[in-house]
């Protein structure tokens, strides 16, 4: 949410989001801030990508890594056992340094596996006290690496603060060694057991799960050490996918976490453009899991739950390239949840391939559709119902590139042909989903058709608001009672003894190839080029670019930003979606923060439009919720002099909601303000409730709260901390 604050020393507008993300004092780490990085093909020693790998050649004090071998000699030497525990006292001292913990407080001992996942310092100092030297060195050179300095006490050296330098690329080849089937390390079976499950832990919840966030299985460690000076954030790993990949980043200015943070990017894109795809696969209770999949078995999946009935070896190839061209450009579009795309219809819906299906995806290998060079923004629809749509049309504010023509369209013949009755009670709980109110609907008629004769707008008797779009209708009733009631705008509605009655022809959005069309083109000979060029002409075939450019890895294949904005400003769009792009990427690489794949903009046309729904007070400019960004009218925006600062407050909370989540309001907040540049000079305060920034009772108080939060974020920034680490 965002909340203007016309009062003070903070004249602007000020972001106030539900979710949030946090700012970095020295700025989170950036592609130009000394990023060193290498991944190599394990099976074949071939470098897959590299930057500034002459870097990861100096001897470094390794830090936590060493907690490695440190955990492997004290298992082999029987100083602790796999089922040991040793209770975290959250600070410790080692060779004059406070060392303190910042993992989860547990409220219980650690056992081995999990204290090396969350590197607790506590549990390997104390270890490190009862571990021979001669254990410690012996684990080390079994993992290739060098031994400590006999002149140093060990109880340092056992936590990598001192004692021996090793080049960071060394440690690639040491987790190999742990990985590798079967296992050439002289280790008793638990000791190798515990030393994988922990590393393993580091990435799935520990102190690399940034790797497992973005599914990416790995075993893997983090490590922070300072050299000259300068504190240097380390990770370590080897994932699990085909080739096995050896990993290792290093940043500048950093921790562990941001290591692990960039590596996880680069490691996501890297599989994309290695042909793989990360699937979100829907659980009962609404969360993912999450599943990587070649490309070629993903679209095999798509096509089998896309595709007509009986459709030939044409139709089934024209639509397999057509999905793959929508997959690649939309990649990323669940970034905020680990993945790329989801299997429902908000992406696209996989089922079981055929043989028919896996032949068509094999048949079109790498091939997509490319607008002057690029990959294709296209789209599908089941059956246009006799006449294409423009994007625009469908989805207010969407660009209309020349591809994408509204058009008749023969060879559908307008089918499916459909009717459907939907009652006043069930049809007021859809509408009521959208912040639709009133006692009782009491008619529903079509107010204006697009050329192809879809239901644009529709008026709600009996509503607040009174109007309503066909396509978000179509949405509101599909997601609440399910998508057969109204399965395209092409329809007629009256009014019947219990409620309404629509009669239409067509299913889907209508944008794009129509699957029902082609098949029935492809049945009276035509081929996969003919098809695509009659549903996307001027669109060439080719492959995607598979290269990464230097310095892009953390950015999404592209954004699609969709602005949406009432008929007088419409000329205004491109302007706002320039602001928005410039914006999003700047504090993308300021945050190091993968760039989502799409975001949208919905600017009210009200002021009131807004409060209805976003259910916010009066002095708020603005309301996030994923990616979508609620505002009030631009005009009021731009009147007030708050346009850019309301945009940037709320970008930052799209690029970092998902790594706040469950942290206290006042870091959300005091990131996006942050990082929007909203400076505070109020002196450190408490840290506000969240009620005073959910529920405040006027823009002074709410105001005061926003700067003591921005003032706690400042506070923990100056001290190095990562803004994933402000808490």
């Amino acid at each position: 949410m965002s909340v203007w604050r016309g009062i003070g020393s903070l004249a602007t507008a000020i972001a106030v989001v539900a979710h949030g993300s946090v700012v970095q004092t020295q700025q989170a780490p950036r592609e130009s801030a000394g990023v060193a990085y290498l991944a190599v093909d394990l099976s074949r020693g071939a470098t897959l990508a590299s930057e500034r790998a002459d870097r990861l050649d100096i001897p470094a004090l390794p830090g936590s890594l060493i907690k490695i071998a440190t955990l492997a000699a004290a298992l082999e030497s029987g100083a602790v056992g796999p089922r040991s525990g040793i209770l975290c006292a959250r600070r410790t001292m080692v060779a004059g340094h406070t060392l303190v913990c910042t993992h989860p407080e547990l409220q219980r001992a650690l056992q081995p596996a999990e204290a090396l996942a969350h590197s607790c310092n506590t549990f390997f100092t104390t270890v490190g006290g009862r571990t021979p030297r001669s254990a410690i060195d012996r684990a080390l050179v079994d993992l290739g690496l060098p031994p400590t300095d006999p002149a140093v006490p060990i109880a340092g050296a056992a936590v990598g603060l001192e004692g021996m330098r090793v080049a960071p690329r060394r440690f690639i080849a040491a987790i190999a060694r742990i990985a590798e089937e079967p296992s050439k390390l002289p280790w008793k079976p638990e000791t190798l057991a515990t030393v994988r499950e922990g590393l393993r832990g580091a990435a799935a919840y520990g102190t690399a799960r940034a790797l497992g966030d973005r599914g990416i299985t790995s075993m893997a460690k983090t490590g922070t050490v300072i050299n000259n000076g300068i504190a240097q954030g380390l990770v370590v790993g080897v994932t699990r996918s085909s080739p096995s990949i050896g990993f290792v980043l290093m940043v500048s200015g950093g921790a562990g976490l941001d290591a692990a943070a960039l590596a996880a990017n680069r490691l996501a894109v890297g599989a994309a453009a290695r042909g793989r795809v990360r699937l979100g696969l829907t659980r009962p209770d609404g969360t993912y899991e999450v599943r990587v999949v070649s490309m070629d078995d993903y679209v095999a999946n798509v096509v089998a739950g896309e595709a007509a009935v009986g459709s030939s070896a044409a139709a089934l190839e024209a639509l397999a390239i057509t999905v793959r061209t929508y997959t690649e450009a939309n990649r990323g579009r669940h970034a905020a949840d680990g993945f790329d795309l989801c299997d429902l219809t908000h992406c696209q819906v996989p089922r079981r391939a055929t043989p028919a299906t896996t032949r068509a995806a094999k048949a079109t290998t790498d091939r997509v559709l490319l607008d002057h060079g690029a990959v294709a923004h296209v789209f599908y629809t089941a059956s246009c119902g006799g006449h294409a749509e423009r994007p625009s049309r469908v989805w207010r504010g969407a660009p209309d590139p020349a591809f994408l023509q509204s058009r008749p369209d023969s060879e559908c013949a307008g089918q499916p042909v459909w009717t459907s009755d939907v009652n006043v009670r069930d049809l007021q709980r859809a509408l009521a989903v959208g912040h639709f109110e009133g006692e009782t609907l009491r008619n529903i008629s079509v107010m204006a058709r697009t050329p192809s004769g879809r239901a644009e707008w529709l008026r709600l008797d009996g509503l607040v608001p009174d109007q309503i779009s066909g396509e978000d209708l179509r949405t509101l009733v599909g997601r609440t009672l399910g998508w057969q009631y109204l399965k395209s705008t092409l329809f007629d509605v009256r009014r019947t003894s219990t409620g309404f009655r629509f009669n239409g022809h067509g299913a889907g959005h209508g944008v794009g190839l129509c699957v029902i069309g082609s098949a029935a083109l492809a049945s009276s000979g035509g081929s996969t080029p003919e098809i695509l060029s009659r549903y996307f002409p001027g669109l060439t075939l080719g492959a995607p670019a598979s290269a990464v450019s230097r310095g892009a890895a953390l950015r999404a294949p592209s954004t699609s930003i969709q602005i949406v904005l009432g008929p007088s400003n419409q000329p205004e769009a491109a302007v706002v979606r320039d602001l928005a792009s410039r914006r999003l990427v700047s504090l993308s690489t300021e945050l190091a923060v993968a760039l989502p794949e799409r975001v949208v903009l919905r600017f009210h046309p009200t002021v009131e439009s807004y409060q209805r729904e976003t259910r916010q007070r009066w002095f708020t400019a603005a309301s996030t919720h994923g990616t979508t960004v609620d505002l009030l009218p631009l005009s009021t925006l731009k009147r007030r002099g708050i346009l850019e600062s309301t945009l940037a407050h709320e970008l930052v909370h799209v690029l970092t909601a998902a790594t706040l989540v469950g942290r206290p309001l006042w870091v959300a907040e005091g990131v996006a303000s942050y990082f929007a540049g909203e400076h505070s000079d109020a002196p450190l305060a408490a840290c506000p409730a969240d009620a005073q920034l959910q529920t405040p009772s006027s823009p002074d108080v709410l105001r005061r709260a926003l700067e003591d939060a921005t003032a706690c974020v400042a506070a923990q920034l100056r001290t190095g901390k990562s803004w994933r680490m402000v808490r």
